[in-house]
């Protein structure tokens, strides 16, 4: 692979000498400089939830130098914003950082400084290094501030946080050695923008709303990444497109020259090969051996930085590149074709198909072909069955990287999330509402359920959990089903006794039909959404109840049969209640067909949740016959 190291780009600059000057005009902010009305201000008029804000974060590219620094100073407004001192920063080489905490003590400042041992350094990549830092003595009414200089260009530049910016500012002028593209995100306006100036005033704080992917999508902020460097006798390109990163990757000592050879794995060919498995059988054998022999370290890169025998015979544990590059090697060996993609986690944000991004890239999974079937697999998740990506994959589009081909591949789920649920209750005259709950989960509904299995120590302690989260429920007996079986739905099945759910006014029973999966609450309030709801994956959920009626009462009133739907079936919902002999029936249908509802079609959702919400109040009434 054709890299350069900042350093050594650093080196370059400092030897041949630049002549071009920085813009000269004034800076906004100076280290150490803190006006005594900013340690007085109590609220941020503009907003006065914030918990903090921002008074001034400025950025600066000197091109003579190849040196980026910057300033950033916060105000600590409300004890919840201390954890605005926590510091995370990633850049090319390891900072040189400063940092102060500045409080109002009887009417003077007293200053803090950060000490050193406050400050850690991480390698995250093979030449990319984090920094971790924390302010010290912060509480409320504090302000922080922190300055840094490292040789390179920052990754990236946040004009918009989740909490409100009073003044960002970033300053990068041209460079004739040195050429870089800015992938712009966001939807708040830039107060300047001039090429090389760019500057933020007054920008609000960014607000999550349910249902989105990461805010890294949405924020206003600047992606940056170097295209070439040329100096006299000297040229080299980096992220001029997506097929040159790929070319890149294959010939990369920690990536494509990985998953090739590997001889440690032949032994385990020989054993697969000799079981008379069928192709799909033999991957999936494969693919849950890897998940079996190496546990996930959490750590996320697209590099493996240890060799894959010594991860499989001797760590047993590795992050997402040295696991998922062992499985290709394996089903190559097996005699698929596998093939690594690399793509960027929910948490990281999504892929632009224009620019080009070797820096956004943090994770790795497999592709692999399997009698023209395609399947896309992760084995870093003991409890993710073979065909189902974890959640944090799924994510726009990854990028396929093959010596013959390289595109885009769709990351969306084919699977959904589905639980059914099926109550059969009886009502007693005086209100109690007895019998049994069945539920079933699967596919990521599935997941989603042993994930939350884990929080506890043991069924009991989760049965009792739900107890306590439902006045005047008992459950008197339960059982699960396939708790540990992934490729299995889990079932579970309760005997239980309701006592708060049926209201006895005079002579009749007044009861919700919807009350063990009620829709209560509208997830979407704001009127106004700028970006799409995300749902991650489809979903589908089933509820049927069948009540009997007590000896001596009639229904004089039943919900309403309906159905409503989006536009093109994105989502539906269907209702049906009836009566038959002594029996109410009542069952709903609730499906996300499409999990992306882009920001146009917001209302119709917030609609379509408001007309399931009134569906989900509507009663069953039972009235006591007269004798």
């Amino acid at each position: 692979m054709r890299t350069i190291t900042v350093k050594q780009i650093f080196l370059f600059l400092i030897l041949i000498g630049f002549t071009q000057i920085l813009t000269a005009q004034k800076a906004p902010i100076k280290y150490g400089k803190i006006d005594i009305e900013d340690l007085k201000m109590t609220r941020y008029e503009p907003d006065t939830s914030a918990v903090a804000v921002v008074l001034c974060d400025y950025g600066v590219f000197d091109p003579d130098l190849f040196e980026f620094s910057r300033i950033c100073r916060i105000k600590i407004l409300k004890k919840d914003g201390v954890d605005q001192a926590n510091i995370y920063i990633r850049s090319g080489a390891n900072l040189y950082v400063k940092g102060k905490t500045y409080n109002l003590v009887d009417g003077k400042i007293e200053i803090t400084k950060m000490k050193s041992e406050s400050i850690f350094d991480e390698r995250v990549e093979s030449y990319k290094v984090a920094t971790r830092f924390s302010l010290p003595n912060v509480k409320e009414g504090s302000i922080i501030e922190f300055t840094y200089f490292f040789p390179g260009l920052p990754y990236s530049w946040y004009f918009q946080r989740e909490i409100p910016v009073m003044w960002s500012e970033l300053r990068m002028p041209q460079s004739r050695y040195v050429t870089y593209q800015k992938n712009f995100f966001g939807f708040e306006p830039l107060s300047v923008n001039d090429g090389h100036r760019w500057v933020a005033k007054d920008m609000p704080a960014f607000r999550k709303e349910p249902f989105m992917n990461s805010v890294e999508n949405y924020l206003t902020k600047f992606e940056i990444d170097i295209r070439d460097v040329s100096f006299p006798g000297y040229y080299d390109k980096f992220t001029t497109s997506w097929e040159e990163v790929s070319e890149d990757l294959l010939e990369h000592d920690n990536f494509g020259l990985k998953y090739k050879g590997n001889l440690f794995l032949n032994e385990e060919v020989a054993k697969i090969n000799s079981m008379n498995l069928s192709n799909y059988e033999k991957a999936k054998y494969a693919y849950e051996l890897i998940k079996k022999k190496l546990s996930w370290n959490d750590f996320r890169s697209i590099y493996a930085y240890y060799s894959l025998k010594h991860v499989y015979t001797k760590k047993k544990s590795g992050g997402c590149a040295e696991i998922n590059l062992t499985l290709v090697s394996l089903l190559n060996k097996l005699g698929f074709e596998a093939t690594p993609v690399v793509l960027s986690t929910r948490e990281n944000g999504m892929l632009s198909p224009i620019f080009p991004s070797i820096n956004k890239l943090d994770y790795i999974i497999v592709q692999v072909e399997i009698d023209d079937k395609t399947y896309l697999l992760d084995a870093t998740d003991k409890k993710v069955p073979f065909g189902m990506l974890p959640k944090r994959c799924v994510n726009g589009s990854g990028r396929l990287v093959n010596e013959e081909k390289t595109d885009f591949i769709d990351l969306s789920s084919k699977l959904i999330s589905k639980e059914t649920i099926y109550s059969d209750l009886t009502v007693s005259s005086y209100g109690e509402l007895k019998g049994s709950v069945r539920r079933s989960y699967l596919d990521y509904a599935a997941y989603d359920f042993r994930k939350k299995m884990e929080e506890y120590t043991s069924e009991e302690e989760y049965v009792q959990k739900l107890e306590s989260q439902h006045a005047g429920m008992s459950i008197n007996d339960y059982e699960f089903e396939n708790i540990d079986s992934i490729y299995k739905p889990i079932v579970s099945k309760v005997s239980v006794n309701y006592r708060n759910d049926a209201n006895i006014i005079s002579d009749e029973i007044y009861i919700n039909p919807a009350f063990i999966e009620r829709f209560n609450d509208n997830p979407f309030k704001i009127d106004e959404r700028n970006y799409p709801v995300d749902f991650i994956h489809p979903i589908e959920k089933r509820y049927i109840l069948s009540l009997d009626i007590p000896e001596g009462y009639k229904v004089t009133k039943l919900p309403q049969t309906e159905q409503f739907e989006l536009p093109n079936r994105k989502a539906s919902f269907s209702c049906i209640a009836n009566q038959t002999a002594n029996k109410v029936q009542y069952s709903y249908v609730f499906k996300i067909n499409e999990p992306i509802i882009i920001s146009s079609e917001y209302k119709i959702l917030r609609k379509f949740y408001e007309l399931i919400i009134a569906k989900h109040s509507e009663l069953v009434i039972l009235k006591k016959e007269e004798i």
